[in-house]
Formats: C-alpha cells, sequence, structure tokens
C-alpha cells in the first residue's frame, strides 16, 4: 500500500554554534541544505512525500518512506540548481543505500558551467521512538558527491517527531531538525576544524512541517 501526503515545510530557524567560519559551505550560511537562497520564515515550500509498506522477509508490512520517489520530488520543489534525475534504491536489498544522478545545471551564480553530477548516500545510526500520538525517527547521512573532477563529501543528521490528534489520521504536524557536521579529513582545513569541535555539529536548520494526506 502507498500512502501521499501533502507537506508545507517552512524553515523557522538556523543556528551556527561556532559561528560561520566553522560552516563548510557558503550556500549553507546564504540559504540551507535543501536550497541555497532559504531563509527563515520564508514562503512554505510544498511537495509530496510517499511512504510505502514493505515486506523484507523480517518484519511483514513494515511502513518506510519511498527514497526514491521523495528524492525526486523534494529537490524538484527546491528549484535545486541541478535536481535529482535518477534514484537507484533497492530497500529488500540495502535501504541505508542510496545512488543519486543529478542533472546538468545550466549556469552557478559565478557564470560556470554545471555538469552532470552523481552521489552515494549511506544512512547510518538510524533510530525511532512512537508512542500514542507521535513517532520519533533520527538517521545519520553521509554523501559523497562527485562532478567537475572534484569529490565532496557531507555529513548530517536529520531528526524528525511526527504528531497527530486520536481521531484524525489524516492530518500531522512534525517538527525537524538538520544537523551539519564536518568531515574528519586529516589533510584540509576542514578536517583541522573538525578537531577543533571534536566533531559536533556546526550548523542547526529547524522546520515546521504541516502534512496532510493527500488523495493521489
Amino acid at each position: 500500500m502507498i500512502h501521499h501526503w501533502e507537506v508545507r515545510a517552512t524553515l523557522r530557524q538556523k543556528v551556527f554554534p561556532y559561528g560561520v567560519s566553522f560552516v563548510p559551505s557558503k550556500s549553507l550560511i546564504e540559504g540551507s541544505p535543501r536550497y541555497r537562497k532559504e531563509m527563515p520564515d520564508d514562503t512554505p515550500t510544498q511537495y509530496l512525500s510517499r511512504y510505502m509498506t514493505l515486506d523484507d522477509g523480517k518484519k511483514k508490512n513494515k511502513i518506510i518512506a519511498d527514497r526514491r520517489f521523495n528524492s525526486i520530488d523534494m529537490t524538484r520543489a527546491y528549484n535545486q540548481l541541478t535536481p535529482v534525475e535518477e534514484v537507484l534504491w533497492d530497500p529488500k536489498k540495502d535501504p541505508t543505500l542510496l545512488k543519486l544522478n543529478f542533472a546538468a545545471g545550466s549556469m552557478t551564480a559565478d557564470m560556470m558551467p554545471l555538469g552532470p553530477r552523481r552521489s552515494e548516500i549511506y544512512i547510518t545510526g538510524r533510530k525511532r521512538e512512537e508512542g500514542e500520538q507521535y513517532f520519533a525517527a533520527s538517521e545519520r547521512i553521509r554523501q559523497v558527491t562527485l562532478g567537475s573532477g572534484a569529490v565532496t563529501v557531507s555529513d548530517t543528521e536529520i531528526i524528525t517527531e511526527f504528531q497527530w490528534d486520536a481521531g484524525n489520521d489524516d492530518e500531522m504536524k512534525a517538527v525537524q531538525r538538520i544537523a551539519v557536521y564536518l568531515t574528519p579529513n586529516p589533510n584540509s582545513r576542514e578536517g583541522v576544524l573538525w578537531q577543533q569541535v571534536n566533531g559536533k555539529a556546526v550548523a542547526f536548520f529547524d522546520y515546521e512541517m504541516d502534512m496532510r494526506r493527500s488523495s493521489n
């Protein structure tokens, strides 16, 4: 069974606990991990989020996020310079590994051509907690991106808590925090900064989400 949810997500705040000099990307200072121009309290971004049941041989009718559908729809909703064009993901074989192929972009802000890129995403440290009217989940993500002769590695953690009212299965509210970490490369400036902060997060992005079950 497949469930679609219409999501309205609003960035409420972003925090740099060690200052902007520790943030690994200028686009995170000017925007967010989702959109390089996103600012707190901007107009909500709307997208579809899909969940599906999976029988992986261990637990029948397990509900999981459709990472293939969600990755594509979210990059389109946030109008990213190089949207996801193809997602390779086999939830029965390994739900923690995704391979993304990005469409070739046009030009960056400094008029440089954006060629095709691809990423591999590794999901670790997954945790969950649930009660009568809430469900919380967290996961660590390492994304390795190859393109234009360069390799970029980024580490993030996503923590989401969903809440709903008893008797209403068609609406939910959620809060989400995206934490950005430096990568421990000893031969780079980022690796030196990682040591200085002892591996702690250097940026937080907090979202509020209104979710309504879609008829699609």
